[in-house]
């Protein structure tokens, strides 16, 4: 890339700087995510950087959930000093999170320019502006913003194929974005599925994206699929016995989770958490059944895998309907924003206060967050070549339908907004009011 032609584009220069303001207000809101999420990548990333550094023993060094976020903040905490302290750390993690959002944003911008008009990139990050989310997760050690860069950079990848099938430089980064979004999130690999369902209707209904795109994305996914698989079990070769934690019990505790999460209370958006929901019937039963599976483990001697889905099974085919309704429930939540970290009696964010200033927050966040569902929804609606757009929607349909199964957290989309908000602008754009004003902001950012 052309460095002085780069920061001469009046476009990086504004996202660059926008992106700074609003990293610094939310950063002096009132209410933020968790600095160290659930302090495991955190205190993973922590120890394999001082083991490269021959600071801590082999011992020390653990994979327990996804290997893609330790893999991604150890570089920043290998910058640091070996006797860094916690908040120290999470300074040096908080920054590189904030140039890794900052490049995704001009990736962003580059992938609507690419597939749509530079109008449509434009807006794409004005919503991004609009409804700043990104800034909220960047202030925290998580999976968040690693997979959502890894989206855009498979996103960036398959524009860049739309224009040159034959260029290996698009199919490179599809591969890579993909693979590490699962190392992030392997609960994508439901993409995969989706993928290999999107090259079989492509052979015997459109022939022309089969015969360009087919084989290729194929071997793509194969790769991706070798690539993942081999990433998490690499992960579970490094941490051995050390822990007695591991993807698949993971995978049913959380299931557990959400066979209670709105089961009772389809209505009660609270945090899963004890201090936020103590009272709540839903969150009293699932403590209660897990007391209860802990009891049939020990008296039989099976293993918490076998126990947990067993009951899994067995209560998804006794209660079909608590079943689906469920699911739907999720797949809503998932898409809406709780302000969960402060009481809504004791909210406060300027002149805006209590209890009423806490539900007028909520509802403007949320009103901005159903029109851009709204302009994906028209996208898609008045789209004729769906299938072209294949990895914009597939990877929201992945996530709902994996934790639409198990346990939803409107965190656990946020990777998937990097194709959202794209598909949003378009379809926001063909609104004609809409349009005009895009237009002429364009006119004060574009050279003509």
């Amino acid at each position: 890339m052309n460095i002085k032609y780069f920061f001469t584009q009046r476009i990086n220069l504004l996202i660059i700087l926008i992106s700074s303001l609003m990293m610094v207000v939310v950063l002096n809101l009132p209410f933020k995510a968790k600095p160290f999420g659930d302090i495991t990548f955190h205190e993973e990333a922590k120890n394999l950087a001082l083991y490269l550094k021959g600071d801590v023993g082999y011992e020390k060094v653990m994979i327990t959930k996804a290997p893609g976020p330790v893999f991604f903040y150890t570089p920043a905490y290998l910058v640091a000093p070996s006797d860094a302290t916690d908040n120290q750390l999470w300074v040096y993690g908080v920054v590189f999170t904030f140039i890794t959002i900052t490049i995704s944003l001009l990736l962003i911008f580059k992938i609507g320019s690419s597939l749509f008009s530079k109008e449509v990139g434009l807006l794409s990050v004005l919503l991004f502006f609009i409804f700043p989310i990104h800034c909220y997760y960047s202030l925290g050690i998580l999976a968040e913003v690693p997979a959502f860069f890894s989206l855009t950079l498979a996103l960036y990848g398959w524009s860049k194929i739309t224009q040159n099938a034959a260029k290996e430089t698009g199919w490179l980064l599809l591969t890579l974005g993909i693979w590490f979004l699962i190392l992030n999130r392997p609960n994508t690999m439901l993409l995969l599925m989706i993928g290999f369902l999107v090259i079989a209707y492509s052979f015997f209904k459109n022939k022309a994206f089969f015969r360009i795109y087919g084989k290729k994305l194929a071997f793509a996914f194969a790769c991706i699929g070798f690539m993942g698989l081999g990433t998490l079990q690499l992960a579970k070769l490094i941490t051995g016995e050390k822990s007695g934690d591991n993807q698949e019990g993971l995978l049913y505790y959380v299931a557990h989770q959400g066979r209670f999460q709105f089961r009772e209370e389809p209505t009660d958006f609270r945090f899963w958490e004890s201090d936020i929901r103590s009272d709540s019937k839903d969150y009293q039963n699932w403590g209660k059944s897990g007391q209860e599976l802990e009891k049939t483990m020990n008296e039989t001697q099976r293993s918490s895998t076998e126990v947990y889905r067993e009951f899994l099974i067995k209560d998804a085919l006794e209660h079909p309907f608590l079943f689906a309704r469920q699911f739907f429930v999720k797949c809503f939540y998932g898409h809406m924003y709780f302000i969960n970290s402060v009481k809504p009696e004791q909210f406060h964010l300027g002149p805006i206060q209590g209890v009423i200033g806490y539900w007028f927050i909520i509802l403007l966040i949320n009103s901005i967050n159903i029109i851009i569902i709204l302009g994906a929804t028209l996208f898609l609606w008045k789209e004729k070549n769906r299938i072209n757009y294949w990895l914009f929607w597939g990877v929201i349909v992945a996530l709902l339908i994996f934790h639409g199964l198990t346990y939803m957290e409107p965190r656990y989309m946020f990777p998937a907004r990097v194709a959202l908000y794209i598909m949003s602008a378009v379809g926001l754009y063909r609104i004609n009011w809409i349009q005009r004003k895009v237009n002429f902001i364009s006119k004060f950012v574009f050279l003509k």
